[in-house]
């Protein structure tokens, strides 16, 4: 509730300036279908900026649910993230091991280090 609003309001009854406030700014993303609704209500002084903030608080516990339900659906796995991280791990090896043998065999790489490991 400390973040910083529109500086030209001091009383919850003087009409906002929604264009001059970073709190608003965040509903374009986290409430985007009641943008225009909040911006007049702010400008007719219909809520104040901790209504505001409150909305937003709202909204972006909102977007967030899906990230905590997924981290909760992880957490209930113990050792299934580390073993996704090492079979992808494994997997990156095997094509990086290709990529630099394709890559040495046609700057003709393969061929001077069969040489020097002959002599």
């Amino acid at each position: 509730m400390t973040a910083f609003t529109d500086p030209a309001r001091r009383y919850r009854s003087d009409p906002g300036h929604p264009e001059a406030c970073n709190v608003f700014r965040l509903h374009n993303f986290f409430t985007p279908a009641r943008v225009e609704e909040i911006a007049s209500e702010c400008r007719s002084a219909r809520i104040g900026c901790v209504d505001c903030k409150k909305i937003l608080a709202e909204s972006i516990s909102s977007n967030l649910e899906p990230f905590r339900e997924r981290r909760a659906a992880l957490d209930s796995k113990p050792g299934y993230v580390t073993q996704v991280l090492a079979d992808g791990a494994n997997r990156a090896e095997v094509i990086a091991e290709e990529t630099i043998r394709e890559v040495k065999e046609k700057m003709k790489l393969l061929q001077r280090a069969d040489l020097e490991r002959h002599r």
